[in-house]
């Protein structure tokens, strides 16, 4: 077998590439991994790769900052989008070969009967079947291919299959099928005899599809031995008097296997050849299949929905920088397609923009309960995950610089408010942030420092967001903190560091049909939220009251 016949790999265009982000991914590992719930990337590492999930969650958990690699699987995730085929036909094979090479080739040497070895080569007719059908489809699409994986997937199958391993195993497969269909009826054994007419060899010298047939007791003494496919010997039954049977076929398949050790060997490496770790690669190569095929389905249903998914434009580390257009939480739209399977959610789910550049990098986020804090702020990290794992992105423009890790802080309801033991581990969060945080981090709160006093509260938080200034990270702190928000132009001025802090509130309208509108911009701290809305419209109004008192003396 060539060298260099290989299956490709989907993920990294190179070996180097590879061991430098598993590399990476240990190495990040060992940092404070809160942003793989607080960002839900385990259900959305299921809703693209069910059968697969850790391999998804894997590449999300690398973060990879690497052009060269996202580009390349971004070119491979737009043929699936661009050729609906690929899944239909490719994936289908290369599942079948899985299935096929785990249950059946990998036994083929341990073959124990005739019909066994007729599994064994049915085996190999539908390896053989999946490679053609693989090439063929390759020679059908390889000129819609544009990315180099797959056009090198299309030489690997044109090399296996035009290759004198694969036309030997096809050429052996067919002619062993087309004995074994008749039936093996019958074989032959040979017996030398030593001086003393006892049998001191024996061996097998012809299997064949004809039965044999016995002739008269003394044949044998007339020099008629064994003519026209006759036994001389004893006939050994497969019945015995007990009405049970023997075992006749094990023994003597067992020397069969043994006289054709070499034969069956030989089959058994050429197939083997063209997967060098076997079952394994397979295994990663359909796994790998998987998670672009299921990236293509999101991107399809999120579209279909009226909502925009698209190719990030990926900008230099040192920019630290993100433009992304009508953005939207992917959590969120999982929790209104669980509510509404079929209609439009372009109306539903609003999309706001994202833009962390010279002139803001940090954002305070303020506004009423229910006012999108949250899913704006999980939005921002899920594009961050997206385009680092080299996914289309949740939006409908983007160009973004890599971050070197995700930071995140989002408190369970039922742990904000005064709890001592709560702020104690709030304070050692923040001190593995702040140590291990650089100006290419990412971080990400949400109602954070809400365990202490008020006036507690908004000191810390002032001070930690001092912190952030001059260490440069980017990032949005969603927080009540409305003190936090009016002194950002004050820190800007006290603090030197290249993130500018900015105010970012919520705006919250309802239409004439009382839907809200959910918009995110750039703005001081509102006075008074939609909380006050809400009570001015339904609450009791001090004043009304004040009146009716009035009349009624």
């Amino acid at each position: 077998m060539p060298e260099e016949m290989h299956l490709v790999d989907l993920m990294y265009p190179s070996e180097e590439k590879r061991k430098l982000h598993l590399d990476r991914g240990a190495e990040l590992s060992r940092l404070p991994q809160d942003y793989i719930g607080n960002l839900e990337l385990e259900q959305l590492s299921r809703l693209i790769c069910p059968e697969y999930s850790m391999n998804a969650m894997k590449v999300f958990t690398q973060l990879s900052t690497d052009p060269e690699t996202l580009n390349y699987r971004l070119d491979i995730l737009e043929d699936f989008l661009s050729v609906p085929a690929l899944e239909a036909v490719l994936y289908e094979n290369v599942h079948k070969m899985y299935v096929n090479e785990h249950v059946n080739i990998q036994k083929l040497g341990l073959a124990d009967s005739f019909y066994a070895l007729n599994q064994r080569f049915e085996s190999l007719r539908t390896y053989i079947d999946c490679i053609t059908k693989c090439y063929d489809f390759c020679e059908k699409y390889k000129d819609k291919f544009r990315s180099s994986a797959l056009k090198s997937l299309s030489d690997y199958f044109a090399s296996v299959y035009g290759s004198d391993y694969f036309d030997e195993v096809k050429r052996e497969t067919d002619e062993c099928l087309k004995i074994l269909a008749k039936g093996v009826k019958s074989v032959t054994v040979g017996i030398n005899f030593d001086d003393m007419m006892r049998p001191v060899e024996a061996m097998l010298m012809s299997v064949s599809t004809d039965r044999l047939k016995k002739q008269g007791r003394f044949d044998w003494l007339f020099g008629r031995s064994g003519e026209n496919g006759r036994a001389i010997g004893k006939t050994h039954s497969l019945y015995n008097e007990n009405g049970g049977t023997n075992d006749l076929e094990a023994p003597l398949f067992r020397e069969l296997k043994d006289i054709n050790a070499e034969y069956i060997s030989h089959l058994d490496t050429a197939v083997r050849a063209y997967f060098k770790k076997s079952t394994e690669d397979i295994l990663t190569f359909e796994s790998q299949l998987s998670f672009y095929i299921g990236a293509k389905k999101l991107v399809e249903a999120v579209r279909a929905r009226g909502l925009s998914m698209c190719r990030p434009k990926y900008l230099p580390m040192d920019e630290r920088k993100m433009v992304a257009k009508d953005v939207f939480d992917l959590s969120f739209y999982i929790q209104m397609v669980g509510s509404d399977p079929l209609g439009t959610l372009k109306n539903k789910i609003i999309t706001n923009d994202c833009r962390f550049d010279d002139d803001g990098r940090f954002f305070v986020l303020t506004g009423a309960n229910n006012g999108g804090k949250t899913t704006y702020t999980r939005a921002v990290g899920i594009i961050q995950v997206f385009a680092q794992a080299g996914l289309y992105v949740p939006c409908s423009e983007c160009e973004i610089s890599p971050v070197d890790y995700i930071y995140t802080h989002f408190p369970k309801e039922e742990e904000v408010g005064l709890n001592t033991s709560r702020f104690t581990q709030e304070c050692k969060q923040f001190k593995e942030t702040i140590d291990t945080a650089t100006k290419y981090s990412l971080l990400l709160l949400n109602e954070s420092i809400q365990s202490t006093t008020p006036t507690e509260c908004v000191y810390i938080a002032t001070e930690l967001t001092k912190i952030f200034r001059c260490i440069g990270v980017r990032g949005v702190y969603a927080t009540h903190l409305l003190e936090l928000a009016r002194s950002l132009d004050k820190l800007n001025g006290e603090v030197e560091g290249d993130t500018k802090l900015v105010s970012l509130i919520t705006t919250v309208d309802e239409t004439d049909d009382n839907r809200r509108l959910y918009r995110i911009e750039r703005a001081k701290p509102q006075e008074f939220g939609y909380a006050r809305t809400i009570y001015e419209k339904f609450g009791v109004s001090f004043e009304e009251v004040k009146r009716r008192q009035a009349a009624g003396k």
